[in-house]
């Protein structure tokens, strides 16, 4: 492991275990300090200031933004830990392409604790354009083998990640008639 340069005549006059955190001042007629944190080799600061004073406020200001740093990741833990909504059924639907618009949908067939199985489902699609169109998801009509995806949640909705370039989101149905949904168009381009 690395170890942190601390340059001749700095002294340790700050230190914080939970953060990993030191101040090093240096021994002059100048106030000039330096900070680490974390596992971190380079300081996170290195400056010089006016007076005492400035340099306790820096030191608080640093410390500050480690305990909001650890408040907002633990948040983000806890609310990636809550149990998702998804039901068996659910359409998730994803958009992607370089130059064109290519639509796939996947229904939900199977919930697994935080992780869902989902399956491929083919789509009714019309050309109303030149190389371009709407399509609708065709719910129970599979084409696909079913995969197991971990549900993660954005902006309060479940998605999936289907592949490097893409990922699916659930999508909720405008109507239902009878007991089938009907899903809004979505619109594809083919210009390749």
């Amino acid at each position: 492991m690395k170890q942190r340069y601390i340059p001749q005549g700095y002294t340790l006059i700050a230190k914080d275990e939970r953060f990993g955190f030191e101040v090093y001042q240096l021994n002059s007629q100048r106030i000039v300090a330096m900070a680490f944190g974390g596992k971190r080799t380079k300081p996170d600061w290195h400056f010089g200031f006016k007076d005492e004073t400035r340099l306790k406020a820096k030191i608080e200001e640093t410390l500050q933004g480690f305990m909001q740093s650890i408040q907002l990741k633990a948040d983000l833990k806890a609310k990636r830990s809550q149990p998702n909504n998804v039901q068996v059924g659910d359409i998730f639907r994803a958009s992607w392409g370089y130059d064109q618009t290519n639509i796939d949908y996947y229904e939900c067939t199977r919930v697994i604790g935080a992780m869902i199985e989902i399956c491929e489902i083919g789509q009714m699609s019309e050309e109303n354009g030149f190389m371009s169109g709407e399509c609708v998801p065709i719910p129970g009509h599979y084409i696909g083998k079913p995969m197991k995806k971990k549900v993660s949640m954005w902006n309060d909705e479940p998605s999936v990640r289907i592949a490097s370039y893409c990922s699916a989101y659930r999508i909720k149905p405008i109507a239902k008639v009878g007991n089938k949904q009907l899903f809004a168009a979505s619109h594809w381009t083919a210009y390749a």
